[in-house]
């Protein structure tokens, strides 16, 4: 079954039109991915946002990719995605500004750049 992803204007974050994935694994939850912000790459926790805001577990997938034949997907609620750095862990909170938003992430496909739940 495909993954379409599509966020609307939402506080969290930048919408996105209709994109189409075509998974390869089942999802998996996902509570931390490596990410880097201001040049600084580190372990971020990271949570799926609906409208609420609810936050439920972000989830992974193998997809095709057309460079690196395949990577992880990781997407999240109707909001995207939530992430915080995982050093500094305070409630998630759209108002928070150690805290921000993403509609999705493709990463290595080897999964070293994840920690799943």
């Amino acid at each position: 079954m495909s993954v379409f992803l599509q966020i609307d204007p939402n506080p969290n974050c930048d919408p996105l039109d209709g994109m189409v994935f075509q998974p390869r694994t089942p999802p998996r939850p996902v509570a931390q991915l490596r990410y880097e912000r201001n040049g600084v790459a580190a372990w971020c926790d990271v949570t799926a946002v609906d409208e609420g805001p609810a936050w439920t577990p972000a989830q992974a997938v193998i997809v095709d990719d057309s460079g690196d034949g395949a990577c992880y997907l990781v997407y999240g609620g109707a909001w995207g995605l939530r992430l915080r750095d995982s050093s500094t862990p305070a409630a998630w909170d759209l108002a928070r500004p150690a805290q921000w938003g993403a509609p999705y992430f493709l990463l290595a496909g080897d999964g070293s750049d994840l920690r799943f739940l």
